[in-house]
């Protein structure tokens, strides 16, 4: 949809995006997506077709059409009841993180939540730097993409790279541990802890 308003307004060349393109740009920040996708492109144009998708994003979320990976909840809850606290930091938007909360009741396993868009888009590494000081005990950064790790490589912490997620081949080859479902998370930190 936002492609098609850039097409209409003569700002991009038309072309058909297949997954394997549209995918590459999962997990960055809006600000690094934009960045990464059409540097030129002005602010304003920006800011409209991110609120084109996040509007679409989140009327999505109100059809019931956002899903957690098979298992995901049993996983939470194993974390969750053998002691450990769990924490969101992603680069998503702040609106599109709450919707999610709410509708798949997330807070009964997670204790803080935290967003680029909070931080002024700073990076995950920069960011951590200030959140981990409101938690005691070390820390473990699980994710699907090398944006998720760099978190891990930056402050020297153990990670589990997740296969199932959105990642490139190779790109999580320097995870401590890698999964290949989200029922497997639980038997990674143990092994790791």
């Amino acid at each position: 949809m936002a492609y098609k308003y850039l097409t209409d307004n003569g700002l991009a060349p038309l072309h058909d995006y297949g997954y394997e393109e549209v995918s590459s740009y999962l997990g960055y920040s809006a600000r690094a997506m934009w960045e990464r996708f059409m540097p030129e492109l002005a602010e304003e144009y920006r800011n409209r077709c991110g609120k084109i998708i996040g509007d679409e994003m989140m009327s999505m979320i109100e059809r019931g059409e956002s899903v957690l990976y098979k298992g995901a909840e049993n996983a939470l809850a194993q974390l969750k009841s053998a002691g450990h606290t769990l924490i969101f930091l992603s680069n998503c938007m702040h609106d599109y993180m709450d919707a999610h909360r709410k509708a798949h009741g997330l807070d009964r396993y997670y204790s803080g939540y935290y967003c680029t868009e909070d931080f002024g888009f700073k990076s995950k590494p920069e960011i951590f730097t200030e959140i981990s000081k409101k938690y005691e005990g070390e820390f473990i950064i699980v994710g699907d993409r090398f944006l998720d790790l760099e978190t891990a490589f930056e402050h020297s912490l153990r990670s589990i790279g997740c296969l199932y997620g959105y990642c490139k081949k190779g790109e999580l080859d320097r995870a401590t541990v890698t999964v290949g479902s989200v029922t497997e998370i639980p038997s990674a930190v143990e092994r790791i802890v």
